[in-house]
């Protein structure tokens, strides 16, 4: 019999006592059995270690608390610590879509070959509202990133291979350090495959990264552009300007919300 595909979801993790508990059940509540789950703690001063120890006590999860140099050196300590065929990286505070995903994800898979399944996820604001942010098949695309979106590393679900061919670049990226991986994985050619899939639900933080720091956000995204794609910069510019200018801003904002916005 084939061996069971074994899926390794990972969540990094500060200070987290008010949502690592939600996202611990998500991951918990699964129906696919052969998921190993590690939680990778910044060395939290909060109480997020009395919540996770219960859980890593009984065996449902690896813990693993060090200081880290930021959300992406984390992620490449949980990565080097995994032993699954798919990797996942599911934010503190984020969820699982429902209790089947992982089954039916893993359904999907066709190891040994490197390859990024991708899925859609649901945003949830800050007032409890949501909606769906769908990644379809033209998201695959390396001409999509030109457009200055990348698909949010919560709806992915990579084969480890993918991290052989490279990490997270945690030292030169502070914020899109996912992008840039993706980005030189299409450069290898290594299939991003659209499942349809609602992956998770993706708390949208006022306090992330690329909200707080929106200019570093935006550096870092010409940045990737100008050293995997800087044949299609022209076209990433033109997108830039439009995002800068008023009016042309709300046409496209509504360009993107008929595309890959559903209630």
């Amino acid at each position: 019999m084939m061996k069971p595909i074994t899926i390794s979801i990972i969540t990094v993790c500060y200070n987290a006592e008010c949502v690592i508990e939600q996202t611990i059940r998500s991951v918990t509540e699964q129906t696919y059995p052969y998921i190993e789950y590690l939680i990778i703690d910044g060395a939290s001063t909060d109480d997020t270690e009395a919540l996770v120890r219960p859980y890593a006590e009984c065996g449902k999860l690896k813990w693993y608390s060090e200081p880290d140099k930021g959300i992406y050196d984390a992620m490449n300590k949980g990565l080097r610590r995994a032993s699954g065929d798919y990797l996942y990286f599911l934010n503190a505070g984020d969820t699982l879509y429902d209790a089947g995903v992982i089954k039916r994800m893993a359904a999907r898979c066709h190891p040994p070959r490197a390859e990024v399944l991708y899925g859609s996820i649901t945003y949830v604001h800050p007032d409890g509202h949501t909606e769906q942010r769908i990644y379809g098949k033209s998201c695959g695309s390396l001409l999509y990133y030109l457009t200055g979106d990348c698909i949010n590393h919560q709806a992915v679900l990579a084969n480890r291979a993918c991290f052989d061919i490279a990490q997270f670049d945690a030292e030169h990226y502070r914020i899109c350090a996912d992008r840039e991986w993706m980005l030189r994985l299409k450069k290898k050619k290594v299939p991003f495959v659209c499942t349809g899939e609602m992956m998770a639900d993706y708390s949208l933080d006022e306090n992330s990264a690329s909200v707080k720091n929106k200019m570093d956000y935006q550096r870092e995204a010409k940045r990737c552009i100008k050293d995997h794609l800087p044949w299609g910069y022209p076209v990433f510019a033109l997108f830039e300007f439009c995002r800068n200018s008023r009016v042309l801003s709300k046409l496209l904002h509504g360009v993107y919300r008929v595309l890959y916005i559903r209630k």
